[in-house]
């Protein structure tokens, strides 16, 4: 196994009329110490083909790729951690880019918390473009240009907005991405919150360094669908959201109503007591089982 400092990792689904966009600012990068890791998650376009060629092309880095059957996101997030080559995973999704200084600015910044255990890696901005930050301003740093914090206090920061993060892979093997059997998806904060809980920090640098695009069938343009096609995902997000001991008592009774509604709309009603705080959870109850119509009704509709 050859060791890199970065997995570079893009999970993808039918996207080979973006990935040329992902490869041209990898091979522009100014520091070639990084792997690309695609898991193709039962892609049925020509991915495979595209793939194959550069890997021909390629000399400056690895591309290593992988064709799994389609189970989502998540699984495909665990799937490549196991097979990662690199110190570092990082996250570059298939329809977005690194700017021509990310793997060279990631680089200086991870050496400043190599060695230090409290932090679970570093991340940065994204932008619409190296300039226009997706929030409208740049997060809330020191002077020295980053801020440290776990995932539970982006807000506090304005980190709220995507960031993009490269996390230390031995952490990540140790809270994988939640996974529910039968469904494709449940939100990522599962497990990086689980990490916070655990008092792990990031240090989060303000500069741009991964530009989004936000394709119409992308999934954050399409979080409905995710919601309605995987509302056991969703249920164990709401359910994980009591365990958060800053969230106050009117947003945890909301998440307690939530858990309930969305395990009775995915007809697994048992995980309703395999609550994170049964005191919520119980108070809930009613308003809870009221919602799950509602949430029924939402869905039927669209």
């Amino acid at each position: 196994m050859n060791k890199v400092l970065f997995t570079i990792f893009t999970p993808t689904f039918n996207r080979a009329h973006t990935l040329p966009i992902v490869f041209d600012s990898l091979i522009k990068q100014k520091y070639f110490d990084f792997e690309w890791l695609i898991v193709d998650d039962g892609s049925t376009d020509n991915t495979e083909e595209l793939i194959s060629e550069w890997q021909k092309r390629s000399s400056e880095f690895s591309i290593r790729y992988y064709k799994v059957k389609n189970g989502g996101k998540p699984r495909a997030i665990n799937f490549g951690v196991k097979e990662a080559h690199g110190d570092y995973f990082w996250i570059l999704d298939s329809d977005d880019c690194l700017t021509g200084d990310a793997v060279e600015k990631m680089k200086m910044w991870v050496e400043d918390i190599r060695n230090d255990e409290r932090f679970a890696g570093v991340g940065a901005a994204r932008g619409y473009s190296k300039e226009e930050y997706i929030k409208g301003r740049p997060p809330k740093t020191c002077s020295k240009g980053y801020v440290d914090a776990t995932n539970l206090e982006r807000s506090e920061y304005d980190l709220d907005a995507d960031m993009t993060e490269a996390y230390k892979t031995a952490i990540l093997l140790k809270y994988p991405m939640a996974e529910w059997p039968g469904e494709n998806f449940a939100p990522e904060q599962i497990a990086l919150n689980e990490m916070a809980l655990d008092g792990y920090k990031i240090r989060w640098h303000k500069d741009i360094i991964y530009i989004c695009k936000y394709l119409e069938d992308g999934l954050t343009k399409n979080s409905f669908s995710l919601e309605k096609n995987n509302p056991m995902g969703y249920a164990m997000m709401y359910n994980h959201k009591l365990k958060y001991p800053k969230l106050g008592m009117k947003d945890k009774f909301k998440a307690a109503c939530q858990h309930i509604a969305l395990s009775i709309y995915g007809k697994r009603t048992d995980y309703i007591w395999k609550s994170n705080d049964m005191r919520y959870t119980i108070l809930a109850l009613p308003i809870g089982y009221l919602l799950s119509y509602r949430r029924k009704k939402q869905f039927s509709e669209k």
